[in-house]
């Protein structure tokens, strides 16, 4: 398999979750998963004893750490990070969307967009999927 079609497994087993946490409490906390190098998705997160809601930025943060000590331990092949964030639409218009930062240790890295709404009685409509460049914040 490709580095791309790795990342891919990553993607189908963030999204639906992502987007199931939205429709049953309409958010969700940043999370993540990895593919470890027997090909096993394995879900990541992040808990803090002294607080019951930290921050995304910190949540965020945690996750890479995490994701970095697995790496240099070569336990994984690549990484996949779920957070929220305000996007601009190609109409100009802002909308919240699911943001999925997938990273392959040979160099693949891709950050992946849904953007949605939340309407009436936590009705929830999901636009197209986006992609864009990755960051390579663990890679």
């Amino acid at each position: 398999m490709t580095p791309k079609e790795q990342c891919e497994i990553l993607l189908d087993y963030l999204l639906p979750f992502a987007e199931g946490q939205l429709k049953k409490h309409g958010e969700f906390f940043p999370f993540g998963a990895v593919l470890t190098m027997d090909d096993k998705v394995a879900a990541t997160s992040y808990y803090d004893d002294n607080n019951d809601r930290p921050e995304s930025k910190v949540v965020i943060e945690n996750l890479v750490r995490g994701a970095r000590n697995m790496d240099s331990e070569g336990k994984i092949k690549d990484s996949g990070i779920v957070w929220n964030a305000s996007v601009t639409s190609p109409d100009g218009k802002p909308s919240d969307a699911i943001i999925v930062s997938l990273e392959h240790k040979d160099g693949y890295s891709v950050i992946v967009g849904r953007p949605y709404k939340i309407g009436l009685f936590k009705n929830v409509k999901f636009g197209d999927l986006f992609a864009m460049e990755g960051r390579h914040d663990i890679f």
